[in-house]
């Protein structure tokens, strides 16, 4: 039952039917700093949720910080394929990259994908904040459409790479400020447009973005004005990254030293719990809806995760007075004892509403899930989600290309749909952190939206709940012919 996956290249992203309506009554998935009506939030959720980006060392997000260019290597390398476990690093050209530096293997990556040139003379400034222009360009060259924009004329260096972002949607959400450094909410924004767009352009449900991938064939050239120079600027050069800096800009200090992306130490396998707060709602302790009289195994053996944790890192979605952390716990430990009764073996990544998988980061609490699954040899994975985003409905996500995962996932959704009545926004491939790095075939389930008070009706309520537990274990049964 366990599934392979394919290390590629370039990852397609997820195509999220997420509506950007403001709710008072929400805040950020993962960070307090990043409110549900920010224009990036999308971007900073789902990127965090994959592994891509996380957080500072206080838990907040710092949408308005700067991002280094090793920084942004490091995004882009993880949202393009690169797997630390794989990827050895081949000879970095650039003079002031020394052996040992921590993003060695990102700026390698990029070079080796062509992302990426250095300065005209051998230097990569690695700890220079990284330009506007600087990450349009890089984006544009992630999205497959680098040889278009060498082909457009304009006056300046960038204005190709512009010109081409405008064309396929890459700068949905953004600002124009060429010249400017990039802080992180628009780096995580134009990361999220790069893979949007080569998921097939289908950004959200406004699907703004007027191109698409079979554009990039057209060889001609293409007729979209050339950028306004900016006002008291003087950028020149013919590569993104072979460009001097401009020189009226003034210097910027180098930003705090990033932390390590990946995290390499493996949470521990027994949750912290946090027990100073209280949840939204007390667990409904709720006896077993079957119960055999003769317990049975047939030895398989079903990590079933609560997403999200109790407090500190890596909290969920809040709306309508309900926290996702909280609700996923409900669900979840419902679904425990129909598993059991079916004799699956079952283990929960957290095993009260009180714990958390890890109060590092919010990139731990995702490694420590997947790890936890890996180190059991475990044969199904299933996380459980609340969306968020003014949407409404249930979908669920499967890793690219894994057909057993699609199998499962079509199977727990229509269950969903079917016996909540939710709206039915299908299943999709995503390339989210615990689904991508689980060694056996995984799924994640978005319930229905927390933040749309007739989503969060049907997730507060305790019958409801239990429909969602039935749905997930009926779904399980059938994926591995055991008998509901």
């Amino acid at each position: 039952m366990r599934k392979h996956k394919l290390l590629a290249g370039t990852v397609l992203i997820l195509s999220m039917l997420i509506f950007a309506l403001p709710v008072i009554t929400a805040s950020a998935r993962e960070f307090s700093d990043v409110p549900i009506t920010a224009s990036y939030y999308t971007a900073v959720d789902k990127l965090s949720n994959m592994g891509v980006i996380q957080g500072r060392e206080d838990g907040n997000f710092a949408p308005e910080a700067q991002t280094t260019r090793a920084e942004f290597c490091a995004f882009m390398s993880r949202a393009t394929g690169y797997n630390e476990t794989y990827y050895t690093a081949g000879d970095i050209p650039f003079s002031d990259v020394p052996d040992g530096y921590w993003a060695n293997n990102y700026i390698s990556y990029c070079y080796e994908k062509g992302y990426i040139n250095g300065m005209l003379d051998g230097s990569f400034a690695p700890a220079d904040p990284v330009t506007y222009e600087q990450v349009v360009k890089m984006v544009v060259c992630s999205s497959g459409a680098g040889d278009e924009s060498l082909r457009s004329v304009g006056p300046y260096w960038y204005s190709g790479y512009v010109a081409v972002a405008e064309k396929y949607g890459l700068l949905q959400n953004t600002k124009k400020t060429v010249g400017k450094d990039a802080n992180r909410a628009f780096v995580a924004q134009m990361v999220y447009n790069s893979l949007s767009f080569i998921n097939g352009g289908d950004l959200d449900d406004s699907n703004q973005s007027s191109g698409d991938a079979s554009d990039l064939s057209n060889n001609s050239a293409y007729p979209t004005a050339e950028p306004e120079e900016p006002e008291n600027t003087d950028i020149s050069g013919e590569d993104i990254f072979d460009a001097t800096p401009a020189p009226t800009l003034a210097p910027t200090p180098d930003p705090t030293a990033f932390p390590t992306p990946d995290p390499t130490a493996k949470p521990a396998l027994a949750p912290t719990p946090m027990p100073t707060l209280a949840p939204t709602r007390e667990p409904v302790i709720n006896e077993p809806v079957y119960k055999p009289s003769i317990p049975s195994n047939n030895g398989l053996t079903v990590v079933i995760d609560p997403g999200h944790n109790y407090s500190g890192v890596d909290t969920g979605a809040t709306g309508n007075g309900l926290r996702e952390q909280d609700i996923t716990y409900y669900i979840a430990e419902k679904v425990k004892p129909l598993l059991e009764e079916r004799g699956f073996n079952v283990v929960m990544t957290r095993n009260s509403v009180y714990d958390n998988c890890s109060t590092e980061s919010t990139s731990a609490s995702l490694a420590y899930r997947s790890n936890l699954a890996n180190s059991i040899g475990a044969d199904l994975f299933v996380s459980i989600h609340c969306n968020a985003g003014g949407g409404t409905g249930t979908e669920t996500y499967y890793y690219y290309g894994n057909a057993d995962g699609k199998r499962l996932a079509t199977y727990i959704q229509n269950y969903v749909t079917s016996s909540l009545g939710t709206s039915n926004r299908g299943v999709k491939e995503a390339g989210f952190a615990v689904i991508k790095n689980t060694s056996m075939t995984a799924i994640l389930l978005e319930t229905a939206f927390i933040d749309t008070a007739a989503d969060a009706a049907k997730l507060a309520d305790d019958g409801c709940q239990w429909s969602y537990a039935e749905s997930i274990a009926h779904g399980i049964c059938d994926y591995f012919g055991v008998a509901y």
